[in-house]
C-alpha cells in the first residue's frame, strides 16, 4: 500500500497486521514484527505477538466477565482478542486500496477494514456489523506498536490545538490519576517496565502526533464521536523486545470489555446499526 509520504506492508494471513509503515525516505515507524509459531487463535500475544500494527477486538486483556443478553456468562475472551493472529479474507487488493474482513470467534460480529491512499497519507476505514437483533458490545482499539527511542514523545490535539488531558493509570497501578507527560516517558521507565494509561472519561481528543527527535512526526487523526476513548502505552522491554509507544483510540473505555459494559462506556453494534470509524495517518519530516 502506498500513499503520499507513507508505505504500508500488510500480512493478510496473520491478522491483517501492518508489519511495516515507512516514510518515503525509508524510515520505519513500527517495531519489527515477528510471526508467531503458527497462525490461529490461542497463541500468546506477549513477545511473540508484539510488533507491527495489529487489530485488537473484542477485548484487550483476557476477559471472563462478559454476560450475554440472558445474563449468562460468555466464554472467556482471549488476550488481545480473536483476530490479531487469524487469516483475514482479502477483497479488493490494489496498490492504493486494500479491503479485508474477518469474523470474530467469540462474538457475532464481522469486522471489515479498508486501507486507502489519501492526499496526505493513508486512511483506515472500519465497519463492524452483526446479524444479532440485540446490541452486541465491542471493544476495538488501534494497536500500532511504534518503535520508540529515548527522545520519542506523543502530543494530543483537538481541532488542531494541543490538549493535555488527565490520565488514569491502568498498569502497573490501577486508578491513579496522572498529568499528561510533555517530556519523553521512556527515560523515566526502568528497564523491563511499562505504563498503560487512559485519557480520563469525557475527554475529547481527535488526533495524536508521535514525534522523534530530529524532526520526524507521524499524525493519527479520528472522529471522537466514533472513537470516544483513548489509551496510551509505553513499554520499555517488559512485553516487547525493544521500547515501543502505542496510541490506542477505542470504541470502549479500558482494557476489558466486561468492565466497559458495566460502566456504560462500550459502544454496541446491532442488526441494521453497524459501527463505522476511521483513522487518517500522515507523516512529516523536517530533519534538523
Amino acid at each position: 500500500m502506498r500513499g503520499p509520504g507513507l508505505r504500508a506492508e500488510v500480512h493478510a494471513g496473520r491478522g491483517a497486521r501492518i508489519s511495516s509503515l515507512r516514510s518515503d525516505d525509508g524510515f520505519e515507524w513500527l517495531l519489527a514484527s515477528r510471526p508467531t509459531v503458527s497462525a490461529g487463535p490461542g497463541q500468546p500475544f506477549v513477545r511473540e505477538g508484539m510488533g507491527g500494527w495489529d487489530e485488537v477486538a473484542p477485548t484487550v486483556q483476557a476477559d471472563a466477565g462478559l454476560l450475554d443478553e440472558q445474563g449468562k456468562p460468555v466464554p472467556a475472551l482471549p488476550d488481545h482478542g480473536d483476530i490479531w493472529n487469524v487469516p483475514w479474507t482479502v477483497g479488493r487488493a490494489a496498490p492504493d486500496e486494500l479491503e479485508m474482513s474477518v469474523d470474530l470467534g467469540s462474538l457475532p460480529i464481522r469486522l471489515e477494514r479498508r486501507i486507502s491512499a489519501t492526499g496526505t497519507g493513508l486512511r483506515l476505514d472500519y465497519r463492524a456489523s452483526t446479524e444479532s437483533p440485540l446490541p452486541v458490545p465491542l471493544l476495538w482499539c488501534a494497536h500500532p506498536q511504534f518503535a520508540a527511542g529515548p527522545d520519542t514523545t506523543v502530543a494530543l490535539e483537538l481541532s488542531g490545538k494541543p490538549v493535555t488531558p488527565l490520565l488514569v493509570e491502568m498498569y502497573p497501578g490501577q486508578g491513579a490519576v496522572r498529568s499528561f507527560p510533555v517530556e519523553p516517558v521512556h527515560g523515566t521507565l526502568g528497564p523491563g517496565t511499562s505504563l498503560k494509561v487512559l485519557a480520563a472519561a469525557r475527554t475529547t481528543v481527535d488526533a495524536a502526533v508521535l514525534c522523534h527527535g530530529g524532526g520526524r512526526s507521524l499524525r493519527i487523526g479520528w472522529d471522537p464521536a466514533a472513537l470516544p476513548y483513548l489509551g496510551l502505552f509505553w513499554d520499555n522491554g517488559e512485553f516487547a523486545r525493544e521500547p515501543v509507544l502505542a496510541v490506542e483510540p477505542s470504541t470502549s473505555w479500558g482494557d476489558r470489555l466486561s468492565a466497559a459494559v458495566r460502566q456504560g462506556m462500550a459502544l454496541t453494534v446491532a442488526a441494521g446499526a453497524p459501527l463505522e470509524w476511521a483513522l487518517d495517518v500522515s507523516s512529516t519530516t523536517v530533519l534538523k
